[in-house]
């Protein structure tokens, strides 16, 4: 079985974005010294690297990304690992959880289709049982929580960066029902970032089964 592992990364007081739903105000808190890190980038395209199929999710969410990533090529301040990564998502096979996104949206990415909201998890499942190498999302925090609670998550591999922001969008929806086990962290030279990757342990039975 394929595996679904969640990459994303947390403030030290857990929060995901800021209300807007964006992320740039969050680094008005970053430490000048790490000001150039790259090395969430260099994790994400690790394990861009070692996926066949990446899921995106939200309609300004997936614009948003795909407009970025598609216009990297064309940005002669684009560093190489920014410009590898908009490589990858081009050629990785792609999902997008939308009720919103028309397939004439989704141009000029090739390898990509539309799965309705309601239809996630169903489909997200059965993609877990087909031969290939793992199932990527990034962001998506509404999502794989959605889809913690249907007991989909292989992984969660979270990257604290080093920023307290006192607000925001919590990383997590309440308390979702699963136990962690640290499988391995990493730190990075000259980088604030603590890589903790975790394997998902999942304490109640799944939503189908559940009875009475």
């Amino acid at each position: 079985m394929r595996k679904l592992i969640v990459n994303n990364f947390v403030t030290v007081d857990g929060y995901y974005e800021a209300h807007d739903k964006t992320i740039a105000g969050l680094f008005e808190f970053y430490h000048p010294d790490y000001a150039h890190d790259q090395n969430f980038d260099m994790y994400a395209a690790e394990r861009l690297r070692a996926a066949d199929t990446l899921i995106l999710s939200g309609r300004v969410s997936f614009l948003g990304n795909k407009q970025y990533w598609t216009s990297v090529p064309n940005d002669a301040n684009a560093t190489p690992i920014r410009r590898e990564i908009a490589e990858l998502y081009q050629r990785i096979d792609k999902l997008v959880v939308s009720n919103t996104i028309s397939a004439a949206e989704l141009a000029p990415w090739e390898n990509t289709r539309i799965v309705p909201v309601a239809d996630a998890p169903e489909q997200i499942a059965a993609l877990k049982q087909q031969a290939g190498r793992d199932i990527l999302i990034l962001m998506g925090r509404v999502l794989w929580n959605s889809l913690l609670l249907h007991q989909l998550v292989d992984e969660l591999h979270l990257t604290t960066f080093p920023i307290i922001t006192g607000d925001g969008i919590r990383l997590f929806d309440g308390r979702p029902p699963i136990t962690l086990k640290l499988i391995h962290s990493r730190q990075w030279q000259g980088s604030g970032n603590i890589l903790a990757c975790y394997h998902v342990d999942y304490n109640e039975p799944e939503p189908s089964l559940i009875v009475g």
